[in-house]
């Protein structure tokens, strides 16, 4: 299986990789290019890769400067910072946000750590105030979405005339039963009384 093939000039000295023409140095595919045609790699190197070009370079000697409190003195005055100036109002002791802070969306965390949702709905973005599935102050208290409950009849059979289910309180104090004591809902239920 053959690899990636590029495309060579020795004469232009560039390489459809690229690498030669960046960085100055011939690249692996000029390499084989070169050595192929029995060529010397030394030739095409640039000549500021090469170690004469650098000992000339450093030939020379650089000499050190003298320390900050040695400089020679101007009757120029000195350049001092601008005065800061003092803007009216109290000063502000928060931070300045960076640009990306300021962004406000559904995915970005609050300062506490979780995400703003809604009590109603439980879906990210919104509050209860601005929940669209809240119901308005004229409509009933019951979701829209949900069906209506049926109603059962009740087991008990209706009759005609009502019965009362409790003794009213008028007709317990008109009867008064004698020899039981008071009942109290705490107390034990009264004994029965026997004949004599």
């Amino acid at each position: 299986m053959l690899g990636d093939k590029y495309v060579v000039n020795l004469d232009t000295q560039d390489c459809s990789c690229r690498k030669w023409m960046i960085t100055g140095i011939p690249c692996c595919h000029a390499l084989a290019a070169i050595r192929f045609l029995n060529l010397n790699a030394a030739d095409y190197i640039p000549l500021c890769f090469r170690k004469s070009t650098f000992e000339e370079m450093h030939n020379s000697i650089i000499y050190p400067i003298n320390g900050q409190n040695m400089w020679p003195t101007t009757d120029f005055p000195d350049v001092m910072p601008p005065h800061k100036r003092i803007m009216p109002g109290r000063p502000k002791k928060k931070r300045r946000l960076e640009q990306w802070e300021l962004r406000k969306d559904d995915t970005q965390l609050r300062k506490g750590g979780h995400r703003k949702r809604c009590r109603v709905c439980r879906e990210l973005g919104h509050n209860r105030t601005n929940c669209p599935q809240l119901p308005t102050q004229g409509q009933s208290s019951q979701p829209t979405d949900a069906p209506p409950q049926p109603t059962q009849p009740s087991q008990e059979p209706i009759s005609a005339t009502p019965q009362p289910t409790q003794p009213s309180q008028e007709t317990i104090s008109a009867t008064p039963q004698p020899n039981q004591p008071s009942q109290d809902p705490t107390s034990a239920p009264p004994q029965p009384t026997l004949p004599v």
